[in-house]
């Protein structure tokens, strides 16, 4: 309902909101981008989520969403700028746990252009295996970003790019919001800010209807 009401006052008023997906201004995803382009693509997204308790405000619904809603979102977008197209359908399954916690999930995002993507979302791993890991497949081209320390790509021959330091995009994502908010063009587009999210609410509806998928 809170959904709807903001996207109702943006067509309202004639403006733009903004939401941390930083991700996607990581300059491995923008490596990578630059090479795939756009079009109908496979990707893989693993996460090694780790445990958080029941009693932990991530875990409240109310307070903090819930791991989809508040985090599984980032990954997702992620999919949605490399591929070029918003998510549409979402079939979710779900390992579960003594306390409900629903963190340990499969997830297959569909997209309007006819990409897929699969987020595995997993609460039950090592620590000491790194977070985040992604791959994307189009036209003879594959692409991996490790953790977002350093990342690969895969066409005619093989480039490889790192950094010292971790870098999802934070600070380029700030960057581009504050010129944005001079030139009056957000740097994400309110159809993708808003399916994303949609994606999220589809995945936890999916998961209750036993992985049935939810399209919207």
């Amino acid at each position: 309902d809170e959904l709807i009401e903001i996207e109702q006052l943006c067509q309202e008023k004639n403006c733009g909101v903004m939401i941390g997906f930083n991700r996607r201004f990581s300059p491995f995803a923008q490596k990578i981008k630059a090479k795939v382009g756009s079009g109908k693509m496979s990707m893989i997204y693993r996460v090694n989520a780790g445990f958080i308790p029941a009693d932990s405000w991530i875990q409240d619904l109310t307070v903090g969403g819930g791991r989809i809603i508040g985090e599984a979102c980032h990954f997702i977008d992620l999919m949605a700028y490399m591929c070029g197209s918003i998510p549409c359908k979402v079939s979710a399954s779900v390992l579960s746990d003594s306390q409900g916690l629903n963190d340990t999930v499969n997830m297959l995002i569909e997209f309007e252009n006819g990409s897929t993507g699969v987020v595995a979302y997993y609460a039950n791993g090592s620590k000491s295996l790194p977070k985040e890991y992604f791959e994307v497949y189009h036209a003879g081209t594959t692409g991996i970003i490790y953790d977002f320390k350093k990342c690969e790509i895969y066409g005619r021959k093989v480039e490889k790019f790192s950094k010292a330091s971790q870098d999802k995009g934070q600070k380029e994502m700030m960057t581009q919001f504050f010129a944005s908010i001079k030139e009056g063009k957000l740097p994400i587009a309110l159809n993708e800010i808003f399916s994303v999210t949609k994606a999220t609410f589809a995945a936890l509806k999916s998961m209750q209807e036993d992985g049935a998928p939810v399209r919207f």
